[in-house]
């Protein structure tokens, strides 16, 4: 699970995810998308992603997951932060004689 911790040397919030590290293929060199050059993220391909979590720019009434938009987010399959759970906040005092 990602942690927030307070960088007492620079005095701000950082993001450690460990987790990160077991992450597959994290060096992968060769080409991403199958031959063709077929992005998954292109306009028209929505059917290729997960649901989206929101979009800008698309023609007012039109459905999600629809094309049309100029900026649209989808969740992250290795994700470093989640939505779910509560808000805990550390003790801001940490590290502090």
């Amino acid at each position: 699970m990602s942690e927030f911790r307070k960088d007492p040397i620079i005095d701000r919030w950082v993001i450690i995810a460990t987790e990160r590290s077991r992450r597959p293929n994290d060096f992968q060199t060769e080409n991403q998308f199958p031959a063709g050059n077929f992005n998954p993220f292109a306009p028209g391909n929505e059917d290729r992603t997960p649901p989206e979590i929101a979009a800008w720019g698309r023609p007012e009434g039109s459905p999600p997951d629809s094309p049309g938009w100029q900026v649209r987010v989808v969740p992250n399959k290795f994700p470093v932060l989640t939505r779910d759970g509560e808000l805990v906040r550390p003790d801001e005092r940490c590290g502090s004689a």
